[in-house]
């Protein structure tokens, strides 16, 4: 009965993955260049670890959650209000690219 568990985990990622769709590596560059500029010079001073992660990151999902070290950046440099506001207007960037849910958490916070 072995045999069965791989076909069964295979057929529910195949489900699962047929939802998700894969954005190319061109069409990640204008939320990423929006999340550098966001950061600015003095966050790329203040963390150049960040800078590194947004430059390499490859999915949108990664950048969507790099958004939570960016705010943690900015607020050391400008405050959390002027942090939050900043990455909040990046948020249309990510409309149609995650999950609804998670779109609808960020608003949900405000």
């Amino acid at each position: 009965m072995r045999w069965l568990k791989p076909a069964i985990r295979h057929s529910i990622s195949a489900l699962l993955g047929s939802e998700l769709r894969k954005d190319s590596p061109e069409s990640l560059e204008p939320v990423r260049q929006a999340m550098l500029d966001v950061l600015g010079q003095d966050g790329a001073t203040a963390n150049p670890q960040l800078t590194r992660r947004l430059q390499y990151l490859y999915d949108i999902q990664a950048l969507w959650f790099a958004r939570a070290e960016l705010v943690a950046v900015l607020s050391s440099l400008h405050g959390e209000v002027k942090a939050v506001e900043a990455v909040r207007k990046l948020t249309p960037l990510f409309e149609g690219r995650v999950s609804p849910a998670l779109l609808e958490s960020a608003r949900s916070h405000r």
